[in-house]
């Protein structure tokens, strides 16, 4: 088939509803030093579904605070104000895309695994000085090309999973088949949309895309992070398969046998409640 083109992919990330205004102001604060945290604070406050869930996960086992957090300007305060933005990030996208149009995505596996990955990516972070809180965000979406895709042509999504069902392959190959493009690239058109910064957009690149002069570690994260929650099967999807990771990206993160049990617990431990409260239903996992 015709790949898609650069005219097409832009239609395509506009078919997607509208991100929270008060998102677009976090993002945007992404890569502004000099942000008024409390007037955010307040901003976020008075959208009550919002504060409910980062509440939810700020008392969690997610950060295992000692006392509870009663308010979004408490939680700025021991929390920080990146983790909080980061949670209201999570927490409005995932309430803005979990259902669509697309039937032939399962938005509850797809956002189980967007979940998994992110809290798997934080756990890696921390175990190797990386950034927890972009690791969270580019865990949670490094899977978001293919809402653009699926939404975009739900006849074509669904003769990607046929050739990935007849050939045995993984999705990304699937895509590139009928596509001509895989969801990475459909990802980054739609983060530089959202106007997400180039530190959370190159999260989405693979070792083999020259769009970047070196492998970063940020991006390292999260395609580990997709591996081991893949191989958690956190998500229970019926045709999840665990990626093959280069040998480069476990040497860039050197992690010992320890770590990754640690990585391993924590994020089994914390995944059904992040799914509860963030609205993705984990089942009985």
């Amino acid at each position: 088939m015709t790949p898609l083109t650069g005219e097409e992919i832009s239609e395509a990330v506009l078919r997607l509803p509208s991100l929270p205004h008060i998102v677009m102001e976090l993002v945007d604060a992404l890569d502004n030093g000099d942000v008024d945290t409390n007037t955010l604070a307040q901003k976020i406050s008075h959208d009550q579904a919002l504060t409910a869930k980062v509440l939810g996960l700020a008392n969690s086992s997610f950060y295992g605070m000692q006392s509870k957090v009663g308010s979004i300007p408490h939680a700025v305060a021991v929390l920080g104000f990146n983790s909080v933005r980061s949670l209201v990030t999570a927490a409005a996208i995932v309430g803005t895309f979990s259902e669509g149009k697309s039937k032939e995505l399962n938005y509850t596996e797809f956002w189980k695994h967007a979940i998994a990955t992110a809290l798997t990516a934080k756990a890696i972070a921390r175990s190797c000085g990386g950034n927890e809180d972009q690791a969270f965000i580019g865990g949670l979406l490094h899977n978001i090309g293919r809402l653009v895709l699926a939404t975009y042509s739900p006849s074509r999504y669904q003769e990607v999973l046929k050739w990935r069902s007849q050939h045995d392959g993984d999705l990304v190959a699937a895509e590139i088949h009928i596509f001509g493009i895989d969801h990475k690239v459909a990802g980054s058109a739609v983060l530089a949309h959202w106007k997400f910064p180039t530190s959370i957009v190159e999260t989405l690149n693979t070792p083999g895309n020259n769009s970047l002069p070196s492998h970063s570690l940020a991006a390292s994260i999260v395609s580990v992070a997709d591996a081991i929650a893949y191989g958690l099967d956190l998500s229970g999807g019926e045709h999840d398969r665990v990626p093959v990771i280069p040998q480069q990206e476990w040497d860039l993160l050197n992690m010992d046998q320890q770590t990754l049990m640690e990585v391993f617990s924590a994020t089994e431990r914390q995944f059904k409640e992040a799914c509860t409260i963030l609205g993705a239903n984990a089942g009985d996992r």
